[in-house]
């Protein structure tokens, strides 16, 4: 039997743009391709997430606490610098740590390596370690009124390299993206092979430089299933940049080998399509839903470890 085309819902992403401008569609999928609710989509990102969330309990009156993570990486708090609404903590607070160095991670935990450059437009960051802090009590956030040290190894990201510098995350609704920090930087101790970030308080933060490369840069036009436009993510893999994580919007080198991924929900699992191609000129990509493979989490991370 003749199969009739499937009807695409189009994410136009113009040159100077930071997300995706979800063009809407009045047409419908079939019952068995039916897209996920909101709800659903965004509790699949968060848990995934929250599987990488680091949590411990510590006093605040202790002025030097250090939290020591399983990859190595320390973080060093002030306990008697910590504020709740102004006033001054006192008692038990629970750290929350998450730390991400491979691609791996990053999708799991939907963070993308895409920095803001000078002349506005979004660019792949090569990251040294993406971070975010907090300390909360009873479920409330708190502040800080000194700076909080981070220290890691740089064996996580594949050894020290030249040219890291501080960013700083901005979260909106669309997700977060990376600004040039401006109140920080990251010290660079070669002979220990460790990153040091003297953050300025509680939030995100990553230790970066920008992907080098001379090639013209295009923009790129991606095309997902219709009614999928604001329950999915697509991301793209440059080969041999394992500790980067690309969005699709920003601007991306001419002729660059990479993975575009298109991922959503089902069913409380993940549901995901794979295309392995090199960027020309306005590069357009679209993506089928009956294409897509569903799995777990540890399926996902799999799959997406073995593409190199």
């Amino acid at each position: 039997m003749k199969k009739t085309p499937r009807n695409l819902a189009l994410i136009a992403i113009a040159s100077m743009s930071l997300f995706a401008c979800k063009k809407k569609t009045t047409t419908t999928t079939t019952a068995t391709d039916t897209p996920p609710s909101a709800a659903a989509y965004a509790k699949l990102m968060d848990d995934g997430y929250n599987s990488l969330l680091q949590t411990a309990t510590f006093d605040a009156s202790n002025n030097a606490y250090t939290y020591t993570s399983p990859k190595g990486t320390t973080v060093t708090i002030d306990g008697t610098c910590l504020r709740k609404n102004g006033v001054a903590v006192t008692g038990q607070v629970t750290l929350e740590f998450y730390e991400a160095y491979e691609r791996k991670d990053m999708l799991v935990a939907n963070k993308p390596t895409m920095g803001k450059t000078s002349t506005g437009t979004y660019e792949l960051l090569e990251s040294g370690g993406q971070y975010y802090v907090g300390v909360k009590q009873n479920g409330t956030a708190l502040t800080t009124t000194c700076n909080v040290m981070i220290t890691t190894p740089a064996g996580n990201s594949g050894g020290i390299k030249t040219g890291m510098s501080g960013f700083d995350g901005v979260m909106t609704d669309n997700g977060l993206t990376w600004e040039p920090a401006t109140k920080w930087e990251v010290l660079s101790d070669s002979r220990k092979g460790k990153y040091n970030l003297n953050i300025p308080g509680f939030g995100w933060y990553n230790c970066d430089k920008f992907y080098s490369d001379t090639r013209p840069k295009t923009s790129l036009t991606i095309n997902v299933p219709a009614g999928y436009a604001n329950v999915s993510s697509v991301f793209l893999l440059a080969k041999s940049m394992p500790n980067s994580l690309g969005g699709t919007y920003g601007k991306w080198p001419v002729g660059l080998e990479c993975y575009l991924i298109f991922v959503t929900e089902k069913d409380g699992q993940y549901r995901w399509i794979t295309k392995e191609t090199t960027l020309v000129n306005n590069h357009t990509e679209s993506f089928d839903i009956s294409k897509a493979q569903t799995g777990s989490r540890a399926d996902y991370v799999g799959h997406v470890t073995l593409l190199k």
